[in-house]
């Protein structure tokens, strides 16, 4: 075995930061997708911006404004995690209060 050319890995350590970069591709082009980029815009979570657009076929534009709205008024500090936690909570928890449009 030739340890002079194993070089200790672990010595060699790097550090890499990637820069994410989200392609939506057509997403927004649908009226769902214009609701959730509207949503993580306003809630400043486009990170999540796939997430609001699976609840935007699942719930009613009305809804997800009204939850949206609550959550803005929220005082930030009555927020534990993020505006966009506390959207995803609120949705689930009033789910039942959603009608069709």
């Amino acid at each position: 075995m030739n340890t002079k050319n194993n070089d200790n890995v672990n010595d060699k350590k790097e550090i890499h930061i990637r820069e994410y970069v989200y392609d939506y591709g057509d997403l927004f082009a649908s009226w769902e997708g214009h609701i959730a980029k509207n949503l993580a815009e306003t809630l400043n979570d486009m990170k999540n911006v796939r997430y609001y657009y699976s609840i935007a076929h699942d719930y009613s534009e009305r809804y997800l404004r009204e939850i949206c709205q609550k959550v803005m008024e929220t005082p930030e500090h009555k927020i534990k995690k993020s505006r966009g936690a506390l959207f995803a909570y609120l949705v689930k928890k009033y789910a039942h209060f959603d009608s069709d449009d």
